[in-house]
């Protein structure tokens, strides 16, 4: 089980949650303002695997140095 923290202060952000595979629907786009549905059971997070947005980097090629930036 994991706790997400606040960078700043260390205050707990979430309860205990366990990381589990990204659901396939996932990446699914819902056109006219339609609202998606739960994609994930309560107490759960996943990760994509995929790089998405700046700065479009590996963490292998970032410093510890500028990970603490």
């Amino acid at each position: 089980m994991a706790v997400f923290v606040c960078a700043e202060c260390g205050a707990d952000l979430t309860v205990p949650v366990d990381r589990v595979a990204l659901p396939p629907s996932a990446p699914a786009k819902v056109g006219n303002g339609l609202a998606m549905p739960v994609l994930m059971p309560p107490r759960t997070y996943a990760v994509d695997p995929e790089p998405s947005g700046a700065p479009w980097r590996e963490w292998a090629s970032v410093t510890p140095e500028e990970a603490a930036a």
